[in-house]
């Protein structure tokens, strides 16, 4: 199926009502919107046709901001929602290392930023894993981290290996159980506490 000139499969697509793509999987590598998109792998757009979700095939721009290859979302002006970087990025007084996720306003001020610890690691008075990035709201305060100690917070008690959503003022989103001990892999979260779409 071709639209606009793009290939894609045509037994997953989905359609906006004026016909126009909604979210579709590409046949081959595609650069849509000027950014180089993976085949095989499926793109969103909003309704407006603006480009919302895609894996990237390569590094690129996407405006002022360099991305590693990957998945990438886009706010509908088409400024980074949330990307992996590939080059070290200031933000204001915050330095974020390249390789790590960051979460962006429709102007590009930073909301949320993940960084990979190297060992346990205390922030915002929590027990931290390395085994998982944290994330971290602009302020330097955690919005999401897997404890490797137990820890109480509002009166609660959550065991070792809770991954704790947290909000701007530390109290608990929600929160899930991951098994430190096992050996079991989890998927790395792709965003923070500021969800994006198809996250």
């Amino acid at each position: 199926m071709i639209v606009n000139g793009i290939a894609y499969v045509a037994e997953d697509a989905e359609f906006f009502a004026d016909g126009s793509v909604c979210d579709a999987t590409l046949l081959r590598d595609a650069v849509i919107q000027g950014l180089p998109c993976t085949g095989g792998r499926s793109v969103a757009f909003y309704d407006e046709g603006a480009l919302r979700l895609a894996r990237r095939s390569r590094e690129a721009d996407v405006g002022r901001i360099a991305c590693a290859p990957g998945i990438v979302y886009l706010h509908p002006n088409g400024n980074l929602l949330n990307g992996c970087l590939a080059t070290r990025c200031q933000f204001g007084a915050i330095e974020v290392d390249h390789g790590e996720r960051v979460t962006l306003d429709e102007t590009g001020r930073l909301l949320e930023y993940s960084r990979r610890l190297e060992r346990t690691e205390t922030i915002g008075g929590l027990r931290c894993s390395s085994r998982y990035r944290v994330w971290l709201y602009a302020n330097g305060r955690p919005s999401v981290v897997v404890l490797t100690a137990s820890s109480t917070i509002g009166k609660r008690p959550y065991p070792r290996g809770t991954e704790l959503l947290l909000g701007p003022r530390g109290g608990v989103l929600e929160h899930y159980l991951r098994d430190l001990d096992s050996g079991q892999e989890y998927p790395e979260r792709v965003c923070g506490v500021h969800e994006v779409p198809w996250a």
